[in-house]
């Protein structure tokens, strides 16, 4: 039996499945500004040429 409150039980799912995927991005994003912080020391330091593509 419709009760009333299809739409509002529906945009209360759309808002849960919009916050849980910001909440994914900011954890990836955080994760790959992460990666790429530990990576910044070893660039700084390195002195060899780097070629990209070269064989």
């Amino acid at each position: 039996m419709y009760t009333g409150t299809l739409i509002k039980d529906l945009m209360a799912t759309v808002e849960r499945a919009e916050q849980s995927a910001q909440r994914k991005r900011r954890g990836e994003e955080m994760e790959l500004r992460r990666m790429f912080e530990l990576q910044i020391p070893r660039m700084q330091t390195e002195r060899e040429p780097v070629f990209a593509g070269a064989a």
